[in-house]
């Protein structure tokens, strides 16, 4: 874990909280939450205002996210719209934060002058016990609070001046102006100055969850599709029930007939494989991590091309005993030759190691993530579209492998982040 807190493959991109205005609204926000103060003087936050250090403190990574399911957070600045989530039990979750903040701009900023903004992203349930539980949400709303009830008092004073608006001499009410008075020395001139949110619910699109070992749920107009792999521990309910559909994620063939049937999943494109260097980058994380599996002391990092190519040669046999192996090298192979490549002789679960999403869907984050379970071994594809898949695997890795993958991504990925992701989902 220091290896990757110290190279910012974890806890990257936060942002600091020292100042002890800041520090001191946070810990009114965990009192409201009915959690103790934290001691932590010099803090990062993620876009829900989740904090590491703060967790570490309180003995309580779920703290912002007791049950799982409604999320918390805590904003301070509207900063943290730019922020990444580091823990979540939904994939949405980031996409909810960035939808909030871009809709209530004007709000957040002045709230967040004066006060903190702390609340929940309330959903159709209270817990979860089966699929149906999951499937049941459709939208969220974001419960609002602040400390010193200035969203309070500015929704009152918009009331008020509405009052003032419309009564028939609402000027010689003395207790309405006085009370228009009172609140805008709190609120300031609320016609200019935005303070109310203008949208606190959203809709839930497709997402990922953490439930049930890890479930995807695509929305299609009235249908539901879920794919799942620990089908006896959710108990879903049978295909057709509440136009739901259930696929195992072990099935291949139904996986890639959805994704492509739905429009989600580019055609075999061999253009992109051969200009992003996706196929090269793939076979080399999968032969350098065979090949620390033989031979465990090997250096990754700086291991030559020379003995790679070596090494490859004197195994290649147990090599193309692996099917994913086989399939990614035949695959170069027929593209830097000019051969045709006749999609229909793939099998599915080959295919899937060499598909993106059709980079215009609306759900195309969604499915990179997805497709990334296909390929365990490419950590690098990983990282960048389900971290917490990395961070499972990297659990796993030998220090030597550990070595190699922070190398791999904070010498290729970290340097152009934004060209990275256009050449490999995007271009």
């Amino acid at each position: 874990m220091e290896r990757l807190i110290d190279n910012a493959l974890i806890y990257g991109g936060l942002k600091r909280i020292h100042q002890p205005h800041l520090i001191e609204r946070y810990n009114q926000a965990l009192e409201a939450f009915d959690l103790a103060r934290t001691k932590c003087t010099d803090f990062v936050i993620d876009a829900t205002g989740f904090s590491p250090q703060v967790a570490e403190d309180l003995g309580d990574e779920h703290y912002l996210d007791p049950t799982g399911i409604s999320r918390r957070f805590i904003i301070l600045s509207p900063e943290q719209m730019n922020l990444p989530v580091i823990y979540m039990n939904f994939s949405s979750t980031p996409d909810l934060m960035r939808q909030f903040f871009a809709e209530n701009a004007e709000a957040v900023k002045n709230l967040t002058l004066k006060d903190v903004i702390f609340g929940e992203i309330e959903n159709s349930t209270y817990q979860i016990d089966d699929i149906e539980d999951i499937l049941s949400i459709k939208r969220v709303n974001f419960r609002l609070n602040t400390h010193n009830r200035l969203l309070e008092k500015s929704k009152r004073l918009t009331r008020l001046v509405a009052r003032f608006g419309t009564e028939p001499d609402a000027w010689r009410n003395d207790e309405l102006l006085n009370g228009i008075l009172e609140l805008a020395h709190d609120c300031g001139d609320i016609r200019y100055n935005e303070i109310v949110p203008r949208r606190t619910q959203f809709e839930m699109h497709s997402f990922w969850t953490r439930h049930f070992n890890g479930v995807y749920v695509f929305h299609d107009n009235d249908t539901d599709t879920v794919v799942i792999g620990d089908v006896e521990t959710a108990d879903p309910l049978p295909d057709g029930t509440y136009n739901n559909r259930f696929i195992n994620i072990e099935d291949h063939g139904a996986i890639l007939d959805y994704l492509t049937e739905t429009g989600r999943l580019e055609t075999l494109n061999l253009t992109w494989l051969e200009r992003s260097g996706i196929l090269d980058q793939r076979l080399e994380i999968y032969t350098r991590m065979a090949m620390s599996k033989e031979r465990p002391d090997t250096d990754l990092v700086w291991v030559g091309d020379v003995a790679t190519d070596n090494w490859v040669h004197n195994n290649l046999g147990m090599l193309n005993k692996q099917p994913t192996y086989r399939f990614l090298a035949e695959l170069r192979k027929a593209i830097g030759s000019g051969l045709i490549v006749n999609p229909d002789r793939i099998a599915p679960s080959q295919m899937l190691t060499a598909l993106r999403a059709e980079p215009g869907h609306p759900d195309a984050l969604l499915v990179n993530r997805f497709l990334s379970e296909f390929v365990p071994f490419d950590f690098l594809t990983r990282f960048i579209v389900n971290k917490l898949a990395f961070y499972n695997d990297y659990e796993g890795f030998t220090e030597t492998q550990r070595d190699y993958a922070v190398h791999t991504i904070t010498t290729r990925y970290f340097p152009a982040k934004q060209a990275m992701w256009r050449k490999l989902f995007e271009n």
